[in-house]
């Protein structure tokens, strides 16, 4: 027998989406906090960001690289590369939380 009970977002989602908006409205920038509405945006940024599979390695191959690097004078540079909507930018914007560039 089919089930005809409706499941919602809010139900399966361990946060309810519709319980909060998006502080930066899905477009992420790269730079310097100055204002509280930024610090805002970096809690989100940082609360939303799943590090598993390729983010997972492509962090831990960026991490191991500047560490290697650490007492050089440059370091050599990232390319951060996806499809549209795949995490580029948000990938970009939680390693400029770590302080590394």
């Amino acid at each position: 027998m089919i089930s005809t009970d409706t499941i919602f977002n809010k139900d399966i989602f361990h946060r309810d989406p519709l319980g909060y908006t998006i502080p930066n409205d899905g477009v992420t920038k790269v730079g310097p906090i100055a204002t509280e509405g930024e610090w805002a945006v970096a809690r989100y940024e940082l609360e939303n960001f799943v590090c598993k599979g390729s983010y997972h390695r492509g962090l831990k191959n960026i991490l191991e690289s500047f560490l290697d690097n650490l007492d050089q004078p440059v370091q050599p540079a990232v390319w951060v590369s996806g499809f549209f909507g795949s995490g580029k930018s948000h990938l970009s914007v939680c390693w400029n939380f770590s302080g590394a560039i």
